[in-house]
């Protein structure tokens, strides 16, 4: 299985980089990777305006600051790689286990 979501993060990974760089070529700017904040902003804006104000009033606003504010800031794509290295070393590691 963990092999499986590695291929996963990976194949999201390349697509992701694809259409950041589609992008960036119809922009005429430099290539960059797009955060997760504004991925899921053009997927579905409705649930991650929703989230803020959740958290804040149902766990605390310093979630929100500290935590998933700075994480939505982060470039998708390597922070897919970085999720299918992971799984990968996982998938490694159960390996050596059951040997």
């Amino acid at each position: 299985m963990a092999r499986i979501l590695a291929v996963l993060f990976f194949v999201l990974a390349l697509t992701r980089g694809y259409f950041d760089w589609q992008l960036a070529r119809f922009n005429e700017a430099p290539f960059e990777f797009q955060p997760i904040g504004q991925v899921w902003f053009d997927f579905d804006r409705d649930s991650l305006l929703g989230l803020q104000p959740g958290i804040e009033r149902y766990l605390s606003p310093v979630i929100w600051e500290n935590a998933v504010g700075p994480v939505l800031l982060w470039p998708l794509a390597p922070v897919l790689v970085g999720l299918g290295v992971l799984f990968v070393l996982l998938a490694v590691f159960m390996r050596r286990k059951k040997a």
